[in-house]
């Protein structure tokens, strides 16, 4: 079993376990409400304990981290192999290649990137369960980050999260070196879509907003930074920040400013003869670990199919 420990400090004499779990430690309220069952879910000094027990300065609380026993049931496990880029007791970062959707979902049971987690988990670490830090488009390769346990990917999330840096390649010569695209983006649904599949607009679809029990639209703020490595006149290649995580946030950016990604479906021309999809590639993460502290700075390899058309200098 797998626990997070919190030392009780003079500030929180006589506070209530409840209280620490809450604030010091950040529990949502289910997590709590699941591990207090548990017999070995709270220790205080190695004793169960409730959540309305009162703490001493110098104890050592510890809470149950591991995600009940049903969860990984639901994704059947589908043996793969994984490009690893860390792992410790708490998160597993792969980099994820163009062509496999994150996800179990309709047509993909059985080959999503988290059947191939679960099945290393249960070779690997039986009490470990799939918590995607964040998802990349099936077409979209590089860094995906995953929580063993509810507690650490709740934790990711309150701290800084995770800064990702993407490598894109866009149809044209960018206008310009340095950009920030600041263009609302609002949720529509694509009626062919069986799905169900939330979509950004294009100007000149006829896909329809979400409305009623459907769902809601509603125009959010999207900001996209970008800063070119090399400009062509038959393509660009750039390194890209996003703020705010909209789905197609990158590829609907660019192509609203007239430079849709090179082999971009949806959003541009399509297939072209030197990239058969979307070319966009999270190519670095950084976060500081939400245990240590310790800052983590990790790079994906560039795919295959980006390097014959990047103008990269040695070091970019």
């Amino acid at each position: 079993m797998r626990y997070l420990e919190y030392t009780v400090g003079k500030e929180d004499r006589d506070e209530e376990v409840l209280s620490i779990l809450r604030f010091r430690l950040g529990l949502s309220t289910k997590k709590i409400r699941s591990v207090k069952w548990d017999p070995a879910g709270i220790l205080l000094d190695g004793k169960r304990v409730t959540v309305r027990r009162r703490v001493e300065e110098g104890q050592t609380l510890k809470v149950l981290k591991s995600d009940s026993e049903n969860r990984a049931r639901r994704i059947i496990p589908s043996p793969m192999t994984l490009d690893i880029l860390y792992e410790d007791e708490d998160f597993l970062f792969v980099n994820k290649p163009a062509g496999l959707v994150c996800h179990p979902s309709m047509g993909h049971r059985q080959d999503s990137l988290a059947n191939g987690i679960q099945a290393y988990f249960e070779e690997k670490e039986k009490d470990s369960n799939i918590h995607l830090l964040g998802r990349l488009d099936k077409d979209t390769s590089g860094i995906l980050g995953i929580a063993k346990n509810g507690v650490m990917a709740r934790r990711m999330i309150q701290g800084n999260g995770i800064q990702k840096e993407y490598l894109a390649i866009t149809e044209g010569c960018l206008p310009q070196e340095k950009g920030t695209i600041d263009i609302p983006m609002e949720e529509y649904r694509d009626p062919s879509d069986h799905l169900l599949k939330m979509r950004r607009a294009v100007s000149g679809s006829d896909e329809i907003p979400l409305t009623g029990r459907e769902g809601i639209s509603g125009v959010r703020n999207a900001l996209t930074f970008y800063e070119s490595v090399c400009r062509r006149n038959e393509y660009s290649v750039c390194r890209v920040r996003i703020n705010t995580g909209r789905m197609h946030q990158i590829r609907f950016h660019m192509a609203q400013i007239g430079h849709p990604l090179l082999g971009d479906s949806l959003y541009g021309r399509g297939p072209a003869e030197n990239m058969k999809r979307a070319a966009l590639h999270a190519r670095k993460a950084v976060f500081s670990h939400p245990l240590s502290g310790k800052m983590i700075i990790l790079e994906a390899e560039i795919p295959e199919d980006f390097a014959s058309l990047l103008c990269l200098s040695q070091g970019n």
